[in-house]
């Protein structure tokens, strides 16, 4: 199967995406949000509020280790993503990390 990546977004389009994220109630602020959304709990919690009933928030922990973010990110690709028809590839999981 090939793997196919995200085009890269363009100014006006990360705005809108951060725009579309503050709308969300997350239980940290968003400072950086490479940084933040690195553990995966962000992502959980964003799921969480869109889908509410397959999303387990106490399954996530901030993480500061990659061994733990790790974690978080391969939980909700298995528990969460999997049921909506999305999986996330390693690789990207190893991307968002770093």
């Amino acid at each position: 199967m090939s793997k196919t990546r995200a085009p890269e977004l363009d100014e006006d389009e990360i705005q809108l995406v951060y725009n579309w994220v503050d709308e969300i109630p997350l239980s940290r602020p968003k400072r950086n949000i490479s940084r933040d959304f690195a553990d995966g709990v962000l992502m959980a919690e964003v799921v969480n509020y869109f889908v509410p009933k397959i999303v387990e928030l106490h399954n996530y922990n901030l993480a500061h280790s990659n061994k733990n973010k790790q974690y978080n990110w391969k939980t909700l690709n298995q528990k969460v993503m999997k049921k909506i028809g999305h999986q996330i590839s390693e690789e990207d999981i190893e991307a968002m990390i770093n």
